[in-house]
């Protein structure tokens, strides 16, 4: 089977073959096309695609171009209680508590950082219980791109620069990745006090740009940078 996560800023296509990933590979999202799109299929064309989507767009054009198209959400449910807004909730989100209640039981948090950064909360019986949203990484950049006077392709850099930067492209990044980092850690830490009994690691780490933070995280967590495939993985063992 080919699992498929759908973002807004990637498609993240993992190659299932006797339970395992054994390859995965991703296409930003804007530059995705048919013949692309068709040509990833054939190579295997006896396999079912099974995709996780928060782009409702994408999902129709993956239906319209690949035959055995199974869509999360449609025809399979994710295994798991929900006290979001159903109507609301992303199904990435869903199935990334799915594999945390499943491969990491116990840890009451997963936090991805992708287009934008969400935190998962779960409850001990592994319930999934709501969480929160603000701008990612990358989208902070874009933000700040907008402005008349500031550059228009600074390049993320989680590197230390000066305390108090000097130049336009340090206060960028220290004020990105650094307040990002921050905000994430006060949350934890904000998170945790409301617990009794905290278990260790607090939190599952995960999304693609993780990369550039997670050593700045003041936290015991598990990186996961592929949580949501693997969740994938999990609902084809569970449902085919």
């Amino acid at each position: 089977m080919i699992l498929v996560d759908i973002g807004n800023s990637n498609i993240h296509f993992g190659i299932e073959n006797k339970g395992e990933i054994t390859r995965q590979f991703r296409v930003p999202t804007a530059s995705l096309t048919v013949a692309e799109l068709k040509r990833i299929a054939k190579k295997m064309p006896k396999r079912k695609m099974l995709i996780c989507s928060v782009v409702p767009h994408l999902t129709t054009f993956f239906k319209k171009v690949v035959k055995n198209v199974v869509v999360v959400g449609e025809d399979v449910k994710v295994p798991i209680r929900c006290a979001y807004n159903k109507r609301e909730i992303g199904q990435d989100r869903l199935v990334n508590a799915f594999a945390a209640k499943v491969l990491f039981p116990g840890i009451p948090v997963v936090i991805d950082f992708g287009t934008a950064i969400t935190f998962d909360f779960l409850s001990k019986r592994g319930d999934y219980l709501g969480g929160l949203i603000f701008p990612g990484i990358f989208l902070s950049y874009q933000a700040l791109s907008r402005c008349a006077l500031l550059p228009k392709n600074i390049k993320i850099n989680p590197k230390k620069t000066a305390r108090i930067p000097k130049n336009t492209h340090d206060s960028i990044n220290r004020g990105i990745i650094d307040g990002i980092s921050l905000l994430v850690n006060v949350w934890i830490e904000r998170y945790s006090q409301i617990l009794k009994n905290t278990p260790t690691p607090l939190a599952i780490v995960t999304g693609g740009e993780a990369q550039y933070v997670v050593k700045k995280l003041m936290f015991s967590y598990v990186y996961e940078p592929h949580l949501i495939l693997k969740g994938l993985l999990l609902l084809k063992q569970k449902h085919f």
